[in-house]
């Protein structure tokens, strides 16, 4: 494969621009569609975005909002992106609230960013008033048409007075202005309040359309509060004009995907090998496995003859598990390259990509037509990557502008232009980006030896038995260095129904071994625990390491 020119792509200088900009040139396709519990399809199109945002921004600015931080506290919904939007829009900053965090993280979040102003779920409205305490009141998400103190509501006091001839002068916003707080994922320690631009989240949009060419039809249930979902899932997807299918209900995310019809998705690994561990435990149960396993030997045979379409069993298979999906993107944690090949020969493209939060959040991702199964691609156009000491720093427009209200904290992680990612990697001689772990989850030895829990992780992983790992180095004498490698496993509850935790232990262990026969001493797991309870992960579906 060789590399080929970037695809064409729209810049914007900010969000009042961009969502002006996308309804002129997309005016009356579907933007964005979701399903009600009842099955009902919903949607809105560029236009009414556009018209939407302005009325909301409109009321934001008659209520003295503009220039203010506003947070939103709540799951997936079309109300959640056009606050955002508005917010963006008036120069005010959108604050944004992992809700799967603890009622007091949230409290805390709220107070570390200063905010002023809250948006929230129904499910959230008591702890946001306990929060303001007399300072006004949360206004909510969703609720009935017209129905006061909703977005709903604010949203026709803002037509009302932009019919009747009043819209309000829009404050001048620059680049460089900070247009979101988000804070990270928090897997090694507690969540940080990163400031992002107009520029650095609208670049990274419009840079990673210009690598990936996605279908018309999108599906994702990444959270918004989260950059990946936001930046990646959402404003990509809409500066290229496709129809963006959104969740935010687990409970119902196959069912939509089946219902959505729609040809790429964008999610994370946890997902995919949730479906990829379904495939194979219906073939097992069904005794259907080695045909299976056959299936894919000869689907790898008719690649290596030039013949990429499966034949019609895989293609039923991928039918009954993902409906039209051809192309998937990746993200948030490393994903298996087995699993990516079996889904390859299904017929089905995963792409991998890297980001963090700082970064907004995107750094590189692999192409339609190049790329490498176990890289996270290609460093995107207005970004740069250098490798120091191993660890990956990156620069460029879609970076922080810093911590908020923590000059340490961004002294600590910026060099200069440069921001320290934590993450160790690598590149290869085409360009592919690869992550061999985490700097902080690096198991140090007295020697000075070094073991990335990451890549044992992933070979543990694979033993049938196992849902979750996580590789640690557990304290086996007097001083921090004194460790030996340990694996804490959650056993996959559908594989190991009827076995008791005797035999469970018996299997993992022989796994285990099994795999330490093929590694030096120094990286050979010398203790195996297992857990009654999953681990505890982030928004990302990333194990809180520092839980464990």
């Amino acid at each position: 494969m060789k590399n080929y020119p970037l695809y064409s792509a729209d810049y914007y200088r900010d969000f009042a621009q961009m969502t002006e900009g996308i309804a002129d040139k997309y005016d009356g396709r579907t933007a964005v569609a979701w399903y009600t519990r009842n099955r009902e399809e919903k949607s809105a199109t560029y236009r009414q975005v556009m018209e939407d945002t302005e009325a909301l921004r409109e009321t934001f600015i008659r209520r003295g909002l503009a220039g203010k931080h506003l947070a939103i506290v709540g799951e997936n919904s079309y109300q959640w992106l056009l606050v955002y939007l508005a917010a963006a829009g008036c120069g005010a900053v959108a604050v944004c609230i992992d809700t799967e965090q603890s009622d007091e993280t949230i409290l805390q979040m709220l107070k570390t960013a200063d905010t002023e102003a809250v948006f929230a779920a129904a499910a959230y409205m008591e702890l946001c008033r306990s929060f303001l305490d007399g300072r006004g009141e949360p206004v909510q998400l969703t609720g009935k048409s017209g129905e006061a103190g909703t977005v709903d509501h604010w949203l026709e006091e803002g037509r009302k007075a932009i019919e009747a001839g009043q819209k309000s002068p829009v404050p001048s916003v620059s680049p460089e202005q900070t247009a979101s707080i988000v804070f990270t994922s928090g897997t090694t320690s507690m969540s940080k309040p990163v400031m992002l631009s107009h520029k650095a989240i609208l670049t990274n949009a419009s840079d990673a359309w210009a690598n990936v060419l996605v279908g018309e039809r999108v599906f994702s249930n990444l959270p918004f509060y989260h950059t990946y979902g936001l930046t990646c899932a959402v404003l990509s997807v809409w500066m290229r004009g496709a129809t963006l299918y959104i969740n935010g209900n687990l409970k119902t995310v196959m069912r939509d995907l089946h219902e959505a019809g729609a040809h790429s998705m964008l999610t994370v690994p946890l997902m995919l090998e949730a479906i990829h561990n379904q495939i194979w435990l219906t073939a097992e149960q069904s005794g259907k496995a080695d045909g299976l396993r056959k299936l894919l030997k000869l689907q790898k045979a008719k690649r290596r003859l030039g013949i990429r379409e499966p034949g019609k069993a895989l293609a039923a298979l991928r039918e009954k598990s993902v409906g039209n999906l051809r192309l998937i993107i990746s993200g948030g944690a490393h994903m298996s390259p087995e699993i990516m090949e079996e889904f390859d020969l299904m017929g089905v493209t995963i792409l991998q990509g890297y980001g963090i939060t700082e970064c907004g959040p995107l750094v590189s991702v692999n192409r339609n037509h190049y790329y490498k199964l176990d890289s996270v691609g290609l460093v995107l156009p207005h970004c740069e990557v250098r490798i120091e000491n191993g660890e990956i720093l990156v620069r460029g427009d879609n970076v922080m502008n810093g911590y908020y209200n923590s000059p340490e904290l961004t002294a600590e992680a910026m060099d200069g232009e440069w921001f320290h990612t934590g993450d160790v990697g690598e590149m290869d001689k085409d360009g592919f980006l690869y992550i061999t772990g985490r700097k902080k989850n690096l198991v140090v030895f007295k020697n000075g030896k070094k073991v990335s829990p990451e890549k044992l992780e992933e070979m543990i992983g694979k033993l049938p038995l196992v849902k979750d790992v996580v590789v640690y180095g557990a304290a086996s004498g007097a001083s921090a260095d004194d460790v030996k490698l340990a694996a804490s496993i959650y056993p996959d509850p559908e594989r190991t129904a009827g076995m008791d935790s005797y035999e469970i232990l018996e299997e993992l262990q022989q796994g285990v071994n099994e795999i330490n026969d093929s590694l030096p001493f120094y990286q050979q797991i010398q203790m195996v625990n297992i857990r009654e309870q999953e681990f505890a992960k982030t928004a990302m579906q990333k194990i809180k390491r520092h839980l464990v």
